[in-house]
């Protein structure tokens, strides 16, 4: 047997099926590490040391990592006309044959381009000419190269387009991005269709806009290093951010960059994000979550990292090798692996949603003279629909997100809509959701016209206040909007869900948010503002309900330094969900622990992830309860009762339960 007949033979199938990743006809979560050799880092195919990478890839097999993304720095391989070096393609094949020893495949990452605070060179190219024509063309010819020489070895998984490319240059439009990413998708699926693909960009970059994208690449794969003053927020972030990279279930993710540098922060606490996140994306329906780093590095001087010191601590290793906690941690989440995934999930055990969060069109599709995202970048039109999801998540929903051109396809199953802080939305979409609700679907929205020196004055949410929200719009001409700064409260007019009459929201508002003043038609008046202005209605249209909220909770929860839980804000959403019917599965006692469920007959797998510090809290469920048991994570099961079930769950720790229903 030849060795291209033996690489045929032990090839593992990696394919997209709807919104998971197959390996050989199975859900297998890929957990990895991006990966430098801790004794080589960037230095790896020149510097090139088989004892050295040995060594890694041991330990890796041992703490059960099962995929690896590593980087073929295009100086090291090619010349300026893309002809590839004999001794990189010989370093490279050794590399996969060691890898396949370890049982671990490999992502190799095509182009690269940027690199831990460096851009480094691509021989055939320059920065400024990388989305022209004659340059794709080029790197085409690479990536052709690379692709045919390994797509039948038996440690491939998939390829990588680029390393944060936009890093190296950001496209000037999304044509010219998605111009190169076209080329990339068609080369290598005309060679190699048994084996995944993705761009690598950065999360905002017209690489990673999934409705864009989707029938480009194989799955989204956002690198995401998130900072927040809050402790739970920033947790919830990502969870929330994996559902919006999701599209409602559209396609595959995998969280390809997470991590930090334990030279920013103490070893024990990167090992409790780390735990955090790791369950978090299983919970969220990932493919699978690619740590940054393996190691941390020995050579201090090297660049980059004379000027990024704090590259030289991302690993699970130490630059001794020794064991960091963190890669304790991976390796029990390995064998929890191992456990769900026989049991069957993302396959016999589906994730449920009962609602979802719609993304404004604005933010991956261009209109004339819509500048919001201009002006407040991806992040900061996010900041809201990550802040609504939060709310969603402590009120007990299951909730996904969807992108407002996609609602027609994806929400007719959904029992709620959520559209938070809206500014505008296209006027074919409210027309939709009134459709979405006389068929019996039910609908949130809460409007801003402003917020700190940020003003969409020249705007208008909707066109719809009467016909779809029961209200007339009172705003007086020519004004700013009703301006609401500091301490504010909403005063409910009447019993509503588990606010009565007279219990408050409180808002400390940090920066003044303007919107807009409304009186009833034919709408319910549920609260009010603490000078007695309408500001939260309710209307019946058809077989639903419509509820709109004019004093913005989600862009005030968004700005503010911290999540004051005692100030009612998830309730709103709570009650909505009780007025509408909406009966958690599953729910916790603490808005800081977010429930995540997998349905399956007459059981489900309930993910809890603490973002928070260590506290006991108490799982209710709607359903009698036959049995539980902790089938994975580092929390505690305490006691199960008929209808809930007592945890204690450590600072940014998980329990996994199976329960079994009566």
């Amino acid at each position: 047997m030849n060795i291209i007949e033996f690489c045929v033979s032990q090839m593992v199938e990696i394919i997209r099926r709807n919104n998971i990743i197959l390996s050989n006809g199975k859900f297998k979560f890929l957990l990895g590490v991006n990966y430098w050799p801790r004794k080589l880092n960037i230095r790896m195919w020149r510097d090139w040391d088989e004892n050295a990478i040995r060594e890694d890839l041991k330990l890796m097999k041992e703490l059960g990592i099962r995929a690896i993304r590593f980087f073929i720095k295009n100086e090291d391989f090619a010349d300026e006309n893309t002809n590839v070096r004999d001794d990189a393609i010989a370093k490279l094949r050794k590399f996969l044959d060691m890898l396949h020893e370890n049982g671990i495949i490999g992502f190799p990452t095509l182009i690269v381009g940027h690199m831990s605070g460096k851009n480094w060179v691509i021989p055939w190219t320059s920065f400024d000419d990388l989305y022209k024509s004659n340059s794709i063309e080029k790197t085409m010819r690479f990536i052709e190269h690379i692709v045919k020489t390994f797509k039948d070895h038996p440690a491939i998984g998939g390829w990588i387009l680029s390393n944060e490319l936009s890093l190296v240059k950001k496209a000037s439009n999304r044509d010219e991005a998605l111009a190169l990413l076209r080329a990339y998708s068609k080369t290598v699926k005309s060679i190699d269709n048994k084996h995944i693909i993705s761009s690598g960009d950065v999360p905002d970059s017209y690489m990673q806009e999934t409705p864009n994208v989707r029938e480009l690449v194989d799955y989204i794969g956002p690198h995401l290093y998130l900072y927040d003053s809050d402790l739970a927020r920033h947790g919830y972030m990502y969870s929330a951010l994996l559902e919006l990279f999701s599209n409602d279930n559209d396609i595959p993710i995998i969280l390809e960059e997470f991590g930090f540098s334990t030279h920013q922060f103490s070893e024990e606490s990167q090992a409790r994000f780390i735990n955090e996140i790791l369950y978090t994306a299983l919970a969220k329906g990932a493919s699978g979550a690619f740590i940054w780093c393996f190691s941390d590095f020995m050579h201090e001087s090297d660049p980059p990292y004379e000027w990024r010191p704090l590259e030289l601590g991302f690993g699970i290793i130490r630059k001794d090798g020794s064991l960091k906690p963190s890669a304790d941690i991976v390796k029990r989440f390995s064998k929890d692996l191992e456990r769900l995934e026989d049991m069957g999930i993302n396959e016999r055990y589906e994730r449920y949603i009962d609602t979802s969060i719609i993304v404004p069109y604005y933010l991956f599709k261009d209109y004339e003279f819509i500048w919001y995202k201009n002006a407040l970048g991806f992040w900061g039109v996010v900041q809201p629909i990550i802040a609504s999801y939060i709310i969603s998540k402590a009120a007990g929903l299951q909730t996904s997100m969807i992108y407002e051109l996609d609602i027609e396809r994806k929400a007719r199953d959904k029992k709620m809509l959520i559209m938070p802080s809206t500014i505008t939305a296209l006027a074919s979409t409210w027309r939709k959701l009134l459709g979405y609700v006389e068929d019996g679907g039910n609908l949130y929205v809460s409007m801003v016209r402003g917020v700190g020196m940020l003003k969409a004055l020249h705007e208008s949410p909707t066109h719809l206040w009467g016909e779809l929200f029961g209200v007339e719009n009172t705003l007086e001409v020519g004004s700013v909007g009703q301006k609401y700064v500091n301490q504010i409260n909403i005063v409910f007019a009447k019993d509503f869900g588990v606010m009565r009459k007279g219990d408050t929201i409180s808002l400390n508002i940090m920066e003044p948010i303007y919107t807009y003043k409304a009186r009833a038609i034919d709408a319910d008046v549920i609260a009010e503002d603490s000078e007695g202005r309408p500001v939260i209605f309710r209307v019946r249209r058809g077989k639903g309900n419509v509820y709109l909220n004019l004093l913005p909770i989600e862009i005030a929860l968004a700005r503010s330094d911290i999540v004051d839980w005692s100030s009612n804000i998830h309730r709103l959403y709570e009650s909505i969900a009780l007025d509408i019917g909406i009966e958690p599965l599953y729910r916790s006692s603490d808005p800081e622990v977010e429930v995540n469920i997998y349905t399956g007959g007459d059981s489900d797998i309930v993910i809890a992830v603490n973002h928070g510090k260590t506290k006991s809290c108490t799982i209710a469920s709607k359903r009698s309860i036959l049995e539980a048991l902790k089938i994975g994570g580092d929390g505690d099961l305490i006691s199960v009762a008929s209808r809930s079930i007592d945890i204690k769950l450590y600072e940014k720790s998980s329990i996994v339960l199976l329960i079994k229903r009566q």
